[in-house]
């Protein structure tokens, strides 16, 4: 069995949230999930869902390119639940110009993280070092940390293992031009790396044309098999083992 670190169940692609639900309820291979939010309303949604369904715990966050009249306040108030895991997705996206007021998020949220003990799940894209310069000069998130879909960089990499940071591996990692992705999936010490889907995005091989599932995470977990060298069975143990620690209240 496996856990999914990172999806979104409720995210708008899907026609029927229901039907996704219960494929993740039924399916053997699947011994949870976490549900991320990307702003105050589908945070919520994900809390109702984790609610609802044993399998699923939740993120709250409000996400780099959903910041625009949001309540950072709110996301502390719905933070105080047992399903909730992590504050997530947070971070940076330089695809927009409004870099001032993500980085004002991206900081507060890591605060409200420090203030309830839980780690953060980070967005960047095209901005790891930005994030990391927030580390070492603003705030530092204190109770764990995941890059998740990680954009591949040795030196940013090297920073976060000597942080005990985590990395995450998506669908990425099993295409064909994934090179930098599987250098990096070569040196995140084994006790460090995740698995996710991020579905419905971001779809792994054979199943590139398709809106992507959780039941897919099996590709991802081969492809960690074939790179580091180790048995599907260990990649699965050590993955489920290394969400636990980072993300202490899935049980």
């Amino acid at each position: 069995m496996i856990i999914d670190s990172h999806m979104h169940i409720n995210s708008k692609v899907l026609d029927n949230t229901k039907e996704y639900i219960d494929d993740i309820n039924n399916n053997l291979n699947i011994e949870s999930v976490i549900n991320v939010g990307l702003n105050i309303a589908t945070s919520r949604e994900s809390i109702a869902i984790a609610n609802d369904n044993s399998k699923f715990y939740c993120a709250v966050g409000i996400h780099p390119l959903y910041i625009e009249n949001e309540d950072i306040k709110e996301l502390y108030k719905i933070s105080f639940n047992d399903k909730v895991v992590a504050i997530g997705e947070i971070g940076l996206d330089l695809s927009h110009n409004n870099i001032k007021e993500q980085i004002k998020y991206l900081i507060k949220q890591i605060m409200i993280a420090n203030l309830l003990k839980l780690p953060v799940i980070i967005h960047s894209n095209n901005a790891n070092k930005l994030i990391i310069d927030i580390f070492e000069k603003a705030v530092k998130p204190e109770n764990g940390c995941v890059f998740h879909c990680f954009q591949p960089d040795i030196d940013d990499l090297n920073y976060l293992i000597s942080n005990n940071y985590y990395i995450s591996f998506a669908g990425k990692i099993t295409y064909k031009n994934a090179k930098k992705s599987i250098e990096v999936a070569k040196r995140v010490p084994n006790d460090l790396f995740l698995v996710e889907t991020d579905s419905p995005y971001i779809s792994p091989e054979p199943c590139r044309s398709e809106i992507n599932k959780t039941s897919n995470i099996k590709y991802i977990v081969n492809k960690l098999s074939e790179i580091k060298n180790i048995s599907i069975e260990e990649v699965e143990k050590l993955t489920n083992q290394n969400t636990k620690r980072l993300f202490k209240k899935i049980r």
